[in-house]
């Protein structure tokens, strides 16, 4: 019997595929085995498990080093009953295996490049951690390009299909590169640009408008410049409509110029220092799931959101909870939407402190196995519980309070928030990417139109603010901290129920009593929908809620809790 212990992992690969399977095994314990409790045995004392593939006959056994109460397991062993190492690639055949018995879109093509994804964001880690130094973050710039592992419930956190090898080096900022954009001069009949307020518009680097001139000369009243990501500005030569426009003079290529940018934890934002922006630039590329290009509909409900915030003054009695907001979308405009989005890109313009602002999603990894989080090297240990509580304030009574208020809410994951901190303590919470904004219709005006994108029903509105503030961000906060504490992560829950508690007895809010309340709250089935080729239309899944589990409310809230349920 072979056991795979992290103490032996002696290179980058093998930790690689440690790291591949502790992640797959999550994924496949929160969204299969809750239905399917049979097949999962765990110990009194949540160290040993069992795990049985019924349609391989495989066994696979081990022991937790972390036993996560939302299912964020971290595992100090893995073995099967055979004599022989346990691979990435074998573990995802028994769990392929299993989900196609509960799923009729699971097809062998869908199979097929389920496991090239997961082979893709494996290999793409044993490089991060092959090549990356491991230093530690020290300010927003490093904090971005400090995102080793991703999502931990995501089959492959780490899948860039469409990069080669060598680009993954180029491009990815898990390896630290920086490079010039590309720009495009677009004729202004083709040209397309909406701004929050004209006063907002970010301008291009004086470079950039110098080289535009020296090459258009006396035609550069015509044009207008268009960045574009140094990869998609090879890839559009070879769209057909786009080597028209190019015969046409409707694009006329720029190169390779400008100030340095640099990629950012999504791969196709690039922070550019010297315009003091990120620009989320179009990528026809498949990072984790999705293609990264900018579409009409993700646009439009950005400006939309961007536009409604601002109007509304989201966070105006909160002055330590920030909005950083898309001010303006460009493109070139072509009769075919498909080839429109691979030029679409959106500005959004850096007002926080770059030295002492970092993304939550890196501060919460472990940059190493049995290491604390990175957060840990950035405040005091010993005023562990008072972090928390001030963080708590700042971001979670900011989010429920606009919900109840503004009927506002929020995809606040991890990645699309950053913190500001000053003396070791929480001090500005930093909400981005306000695609994913979605506004409450009750709430809304007689005035406004609300057949928009931005307007929802109140429990989908609210549902996607539990999923990814409470579970993703809060979840995995809370296990970074209470690992790297050494403590449980109820500890921590019991800190967030008393924070919430005591904000219902002085503000009625009935999301709060719903977090206080709700028997659970529904995460994506990240593996389920990736295998079945359904990911833009994700099932979900029940995750517990512990604060439910630690008392009861009085029958009036409970009554209140169900109305947003």
């Amino acid at each position: 019997m072979l056991e795979v212990k992290t103490s032996q992992l002696s290179n980058r690969q093998e930790l690689a595929n440690f790291h591949t399977c502790k992640t797959l095994l999550n994924c496949y314990i929160r969204e299969f085995c809750q239905e399917n409790r049979n097949l999962l045995s765990v110990d009194s004392e949540g160290r040993n498990f069992t795990l049985y593939f019924p349609t391989s006959g495989v066994t696979l056994s081990g022991m937790f080093s972390f036993y996560s109460a939302i299912g964020e397991h971290d595992y100090k062993s893995m073995y099967i009953q055979e004599e022989r190492e346990i691979h990435c690639a074998e573990l995802v055949q028994w769990i392929v295996k299993e989900l196609q018995q509960q799923d009729s879109l699971v097809t062998d093509k869908t199979v097929q490049s389920f496991t090239n994804r997961v082979d893709n964001s494996y290999r793409n880690l044993a490089l991060y951690l092959k090549q990356s130094a491991h230093a530690p973050i020290s300010n927003y710039l490093s904090s971005e390009q400090s995102l080793l592992y991703g999502h931990p419930f995501h089959p492959f956190p780490k899948n860039t299909r469409g990069f080669t090898e060598d680009e993954v080096s180029m491009y990815c900022p898990e390896l630290q590169p920086s490079f010039p954009l590309c720009y495009l001069a677009v004729k202004k009949t083709v040209f397309q640009e909406e701004w929050v307020s004209q006063g907002r518009q970010t301008k291009l680097h004086e470079s950039v408008e110098e080289h535009a001139l020296s090459v258009l000369a006396s035609k550069r009243d015509e044009y207008e410049i268009l960045p574009i990501h140094p990869w998609q500005y090879k890839h559009v030569q070879t769209v057909k409509a786009v080597r028209d426009y190019i015969a046409q003079e409707n694009i006329i290529l720029l190169g390779s110029l400008g100030p340095i940018a640099y990629p950012t934890s999504s791969v196709r934002t690039v922070y550019v220092p010297d315009m003091k922006c990120n620009i989320k630039l179009s990528l026809d590329i498949q990072i984790t799931n999705m293609m990264r290009n900018n579409n009409k509909e993700q646009m439009r409900r950005t400006l939309d959101a961007s536009n409604y915030l601002l109007q509304h003054n989201c966070f105006d009695s909160h002055p330590h909870t920030e909005i950083s907001y898309e001010e303006g979308v460009c493109t070139c405009q072509f009769e075919d939407d498909e080839v429109t989005k691979l030029f679409t890109i959106a500005y959004r313009p850096i007002e926080f402190d770059v030295t002492s602002t970092f993304v939550m999603s890196s501060l919460i990894e472990s940059p190493a196995l049995g290491e604390p989080a990175r957060l840990f090297s950035l405040i005091d240990g010993t005023q562990l519980e008072q972090w928390f509580r001030r963080y708590l304030e700042i971001s979670l009574l900011s989010i429920v309070r606009v919900a109840e208020e503004k009927g506002i809410h929020f995809e606040a994951h991890s990645q699309n928030c950053l913190l500001t901190i000053k003396n070791g303590m929480p001090h500005t919470f930093i909400i981005r990417d306000l695609e994913g904004v979605s506004v409450n219709q009750e709430k809304v005006a007689d005035t406004i139109d609300k057949t928009g994108l931005l307007f929802y029903e109140k429990e989908k509105a609210w549902a996607r603010t539990s999923y990814y503030f409470i579970v993703n961000h809060l979840g995995s906060l809370i296990h970074a901290l209470a690992k790297s504490a050494q403590a449980t992560e109820e500890y921590f829950w019991t800190i967030v129920r008393d924070v919430l508690t005591d904000e219902v007895k002085h503000h009625h809010n009935e999301y709060i009593l719903h977090l206080l309340e709700a028997e659970g709250f529904y995460a994506k089935r990240n593996m389920m929908s990736c295998l079945a080729g359904v990911s833009e239309t994700p099932s979900y899944v029940l995750v517990t809620n512990i604060m439910n589990k630690m008392g009861s409310g009085t029958s009036e809230s409970s009554k209140s809790s169900k109305s947003v349920e």
